[in-house]
């Protein structure tokens, strides 16, 4: 256990919990992502408070001023007078059934109301579809290459747990194993220029609700480990490096 990893945990110990092994936290990029209703919603920190403030101001004396200017230029320019004049001596459109109209569609005419051209939904159309084969696709190579990652509904055990670390914030990056719980880390540090982690807790589980820790199978995840709970729900986790996740492994089953 490298003191790197080992030296994150002391502050969240309970009085008398003892740390057995800690390591670093792979994030399985096959889990589902958890649903908006339960997510809890994240107030901006005061840096993007600032931020927005800032763009905020700036936008807003940059737009004020250009409004009327911009304005009174294309009202001005030749080119807008002439379009302008072409389109008061435009033929009538086609009166369709009971005098509705329609669109004709000429190059750059979207009709009264802002109506897009067919070709433009079509074109819409097939690129959703694209990215529907897309996602599709990358979800089943993902599976291919982690094998399933979760058992159980949001309300499982495995689902709860997902769900807190998710509303945790932040990325996840330190696992460990006390002889109490199983705790994840995240890291709040948002600095660019100091890459010192800050640490908080992002999810904790008692070892009472986990029945089994297992290695996966598979050798293209060799850092992965399985966490099944005592009401069958599972969840995939990991490490980067295979001895991290044997060591933990080990000692979920060496008992305390």
């Amino acid at each position: 256990m490298k003191p790197f990893y080992r030296d994150c945990f002391p502050p969240y110990l309970q009085p008398g919990e003892r740390l057995i092994i800690a390591s670093d936290y792979c994030h399985n990029a096959a889990l589902p992502f958890v649903p908006a209703e339960l997510r809890t919603p994240r107030p901006p920190s005061p840096l993007e408070q600032r931020v927005r403030g800032a763009l905020g101001n700036a936008l807003g004396k940059v737009t004020k001023p250009l409004g009327p200017a911009i304005s009174n230029r294309l009202a001005n320019n030749p080119v807008t007078r002439a379009v302008s004049g072409s389109a008061g001596n435009s033929a009538p459109r086609p009166v369709g059934k009971e005098g509705e109209s329609v669109a004709t569609y000429a190059a750059g005419d979207f009709g009264v109301q802002g109506g897009r051209r067919p070709d433009r939904d079509l074109s819409e159309a097939v690129f959703e579809i694209q990215d529907t084969i897309e996602d599709a696709a990358s979800d089943a190579i993902e599976r291919m290459m982690y094998g399933k990652p979760m058992e159980g509904g949001w309300s499982s055990m495995a689902g709860r747990f997902l769900v807190d670390l998710t509303n945790a914030g932040d990325e996840p990056r330190f696992q460990a194993l006390t002889d109490r719980r199983l705790i994840v880390l995240v890291d709040r540090n948002k600095s660019w220029l100091n890459g010192t982690p800050k640490c908080d807790l992002g999810v904790a589980v008692p070892r009472t609700n986990i029945a089994r820790v297992t290695a996966h199978s598979k050798a293209i995840t060799k850092g992965r480990f399985d966490v099944t709970f005592i009401d069958g729900s599972w969840i995939a986790l990991g490490s980067l490096h295979r001895a991290n996740m044997e060591g933990i492994v080990a000692a979920f089953h060496q008992g305390v």
